[in-house]
């Protein structure tokens, strides 16, 4: 199980009640689920999720790792927000 939040508080007190629960490990630090990366930037609070290594490995499969790449611009109208 993943969780994610801002306040290190909530995160702890799930912790807590989960090891009350369940008979549960807490591993640490993620740095990789579902063959996501994940790259943190705690002090302004960013979160990347890449799928880089999944898209070559995929690329190595059809044997085009050596294909040309192009852009994929987004449509002018899509706006990207944080919450």
């Amino acid at each position: 199980m993943l969780t994610a939040t801002r306040n290190k508080t909530h995160v702890q007190k799930l912790k807590t009640q989960l090891i009350k629960e369940f008979d549960m490990k807490i591993l640490g630090e993620v740095k990789k689920i579902l063959d996501m990366e994940i790259t943190r930037e705690r002090g302004p609070g960013r979160l990347w999720l890449s799928k880089e290594n999944y898209v070559l490995k995929v690329l190595e499969i059809f044997n085009m790792a050596e294909a040309r790449p192009v852009t994929t611009p987004l449509v002018g109208h899509f706006k990207l927000f944080s919450n």
